[in-house]
């Protein structure tokens, strides 16, 4: 037989690290005491003040404590169908605490949802005697899932008014939390909130500032005063898919916090929707905003996105704006609002491609500079545009139908309106008291006023589309206006009318089928009509009543009675053509 090969000394040398890296790894867990039944103990409350320091599960029954509990590091407390009744004489005797390095795991048996026989119950004892506070720490591990949290917290401070989750990737599903002080107060990185109902609190959740990347996930907030939370430095709280509604004051605060994100929420029923007070670089995404008596409010607050949403008031306002700038309110659903969208004293602002119907005031600028308001659908409403005091706003394509009122400025200076649409308002465009203001390449149909200056100067209407309306432009105690290069046609009663206003400028716009006059003027004084297509309107091309205004280089033709009419009026021709009418002129001197 052959010989064997005997074993290398490297070989031996090897096995002998091996079996000392064993002994060594078992002599630690023997210190730590991981072979020893003390670190594996029965649950056996001390019901006078209870330290635990090892691992025990407590399953199935009650436990009445008359002192506190304390899970101290390394030590670990599991509870299965199991109710903890805090019932000590003092605040401080009815505390729950998780110690760094300790754990508490608070379950039901089989870890499903429908079945609530089977919960772990944790509450207050005598309310009229003390109160219950849990307190996981930092660096602590808390789970609870299918259990109940019954009447915690105390007043004696912020943090003991609820549960205070300070465990990092603490995890809270499907539990029941109702009659807390605070329903739950967070203050760690990576907690998860999901599926819970929270109700009966002061606030539902309170995320305090240590709080990052927090998920409210799933959960049924209502009946508290405020339903979620969020407060000074937390950052980057996702709240998705909740129904958060019957809560007295707000359904979510959103207070000096940043990078958080409200998505497909149900929001309804609370006094006050969403609010973001100081606030920056937050987003609201297709949430539902219903039946508040405000929905969406932004005070003091920049760059935060609300899009996508659906939010309807039956109140005060939908969505508001205030002391906010450069924020973005774009395609959402806004209706049955006394203010669909409001701005006020906000600058630098874009509100885009929203659908606004069935509002008071769709939208609504008031002391407002720089905002954008850029393709929006406004239909229905009682008063469609307001600008009030309001300087430099773009107002850019959007569509208005069906409103009463449609596009006004009040006090309101600098701003353009650019390529509108504006169809069936009792007015197209209102100027009051209004200056410095462009009115470029909008489009005017089915008004009883395209559009009406009045008491208004220095303002500039070009390359506008006034067709079909009662009356074309209307000009009243107004000077120093331009309208040029429009076409006003086919409107029932005047393409354009000036009374009691002076020195404005009405060049080379095509003037035509009007039912009545091309133009009227009455009490007005040096306002210029030069290179004019005035054609083809019903009557008269223009009527003039107590006006001395100025007529250079016109074409005034085709009309049924007069090319011009002059009733105790004295104006001024140079070089125009007055021709085809049934009467070229009457009661005018040198009509040419």
């Amino acid at each position: 037989m052959p010989s064997k090969k005997p074993i290398s000394a490297e070989v031996v040398h090897a096995y002998g690290w091996v079996l000392w890296l064993i002994i060594m790894i078992l002599a630690v867990l023997y210190y730590f005491g991981v072979f020893s039944q003390e670190r594996y103990q029965p649950c056996s409350p001390e019901i006078d003040g209870w330290n635990i320091s090892y691992y025990t599960i407590c399953a199935n029954r009650t436990i009445n404590m008359s002192g506190r509990i304390t899970v101290l590091p390394g030590g670990s407390l599991t509870l299965r169908n199991a109710t903890v009744i805090m019932d000590g004489k003092t605040n401080n005797e009815r505390i729950i605490e998780v110690l760094p390095g300790g754990e508490l795991r608070v379950l039901d048996n089989d870890n499903n949802t429908a079945t609530i026989y089977d919960m772990s119950i944790i509450e207050n004892g005598n309310s009229s005697t003390a109160s219950t506070t849990i307190f996981a720490r930092k660096d602590a591990k808390f789970e609870m899932r299918n259990s109940e949290l019954l009447n915690l917290g105390s007043g004696l401070s912020e943090s003991m008014k609820g549960p205070y989750i300070g465990a990092q990737n603490s995890v809270i599903e499907g539990n029941l939390i109702n009659g807390n002080i605070y329903g739950l107060v967070i203050d760690a990185e990576g907690v998860v909130l999901r599926g819970n109902s929270i109700s009966g609190s002061v606030y539902g959740v309170y995320a305090r500032s240590l709080t990052r990347n927090l998920l409210i996930e799933g959960n049924v907030i209502y009946n508290n005063n405020v339903g979620i939370y969020l407060s000074p430095a937390s950052e980057g709280t996702h709240v998705s898919r909740n129904k958060i509604y019957d809560n007295y004051e707000t359904g979510v605060v959103i207070s000096g916090s940043s990078g958080n994100v409200l998505s497909n929420n149900a929001n309804s029923n609370n006094h006050r929707g969403v609010y973001l007070n100081s606030s920056n670089y937050n987003v609201v995404d297709a949430d539902e905003v219903v039946n508040s008596y405000e929905g969406i409010v932004l005070q003091s607050s920049s760059n935060n996105t609300i899009r996508s949403s659906n939010v309807s008031s039956d109140a005060i306002s939908c969505v508001s704006l205030v002391s906010s700038t450069n924020n973005s309110v774009s395609k959402n659903n806004i209706t049955n609002c006394t203010d669909g969208i409001k701005l006020q004293s906000s600058n630098g602002n874009s509100v885009t491609g929203n659908s606004l119907s069935n509002n008071r005031n769709a939208i609504s600028i008031l002391y407002s500079s720089l905002n954008e308001i850029d393709r929006n659908d406004i239909e229905q409403n009682t008063q469609s545009v307001l600008l009030q005091s309001s300087q430099n706003n773009t107002l850019l394509s959007n569509s208005l139908d069906g409103n009463n009122l449609g596009i006004s400025l009040m006090n309101s200076t600098s701003n353009n309106l650019l390529s509108n649409t504006i169809l069936n308002s009792s007015y197209g465009i209102w100027l009051y008291s209004s200056h410095l203001n462009l009115l470029d390449g909008n489009e005017l149909r089915g008004n009883s006023q395209g559009i009406w200056f009045h008491f208004a100067y220095e303002n500039n209407a070009t390359g506008n589309k006034v067709n079909k309306n009662n009356v074309g432009i209307t000009v009243s105690s107004s000077s120093s206006n331009v309208i040029s290069g429009s076409a006003i046609r086919e409107n029932s009663q005047y393409g354009i009318d000036l009374y009691n206003s002076t020195s404005n400028k009405i060049w080379g716009n095509v003037i035509s089928s009007n039912e009545v006059y091309g133009v009227r003027t009455s009490s007005s004084n040096s306002d210029e009509f030069s290179k004019n297509m005035i054609e083809d309107n019903g009557k008269n091309g223009i009527y003039m009543d107590s006006s001395s205004d100025i007529l250079i280089e016109n074409i005034v033709r085709h009309h049924t009675q007069y090319g011009i009419y002059c009733y105790n009026s004295n104006p001024t021709f140079t070089s125009n053509t007055i021709s085809d009418n049934g009467n070229d002129c009457d009661g005018c001197s040198g009509c040419n």
